[in-house]
């Protein structure tokens, strides 16, 4: 079969492919792929020579890496504490999807206390979240891309599409306590 033969066909699949979805149900193939794009892309992105990115992955779930970003001087943090998985962290974050669109944030989620102070346990938060955040000190400052497997995978959640690739801003304010024992 020649070039010619399958450019021909591809048309066929594709409308074989589309009607086999339900007539509610949304193909989210050209999305996943953007979303690929846009991990490889700023994986790829250096500045004089150096990746812009550092790939961090936790050795319990290694294809749930994030790509993070360092926006201060890591040796004005070096000593200061670094959370546990269910240490109590004080963080102020921001949540953009590809688009740039706000997904989410501390600012206005927590404008009726005044403050804008999020405050939560890394391990109650996706693998993505719960994993850099345990790799701050406090100060630290990071943008952090999540690729879908450390996100929501192919999951809708509540506004975020399925293989959604998230991008954090994360500052790490405090540890108000820094481990909760056991029972």
């Amino acid at each position: 079969m020649t070039i010619r033969h399958y450019l021909l066909a591809l048309p066929l699949v594709a409308l074989f492919a589309s009607s086999c979805l339900k007539d509610d149900e949304v193909d989210y193939t050209e999305w996943n792929q953007r979303n690929i794009d846009y991990i490889t892309s700023h994986e790829a992105m250096t500045d004089n020579g150096q990746p812009v990115y550092t790939r961090l992955a936790p050795d319990w779930s290694p294809a749930a890496f994030a790509l993070v970003k360092w926006e201060n001087d890591r040796t004005l943090t070096e000593g200061n504490l670094q959370p546990m998985d269910n240490s109590l962290v004080r963080v102020q974050y921001a949540l953009d999807d590809i688009d740039g669109n706000r997904l989410s944030d501390s600012y206005s989620a927590r404008a009726s206390y005044g403050d804008s102070i999020y405050q939560t346990r890394p391990n109650q938060n996706i693998t993505g979240f719960h994993y850099v955040v345990t790799q701050m000190r406090v100060g630290d400052e990071v943008t952090a891309i999540l690729p879908a497997a450390a996100a929501y995978g192919n999951v809708q959640t509540g506004s975020i599409p399925p293989y959604s690739t998230l991008i954090y801003k994360i500052k790490l304010v405090s540890i108000p306590r820094y481990e909760v024992p056991s029972n």
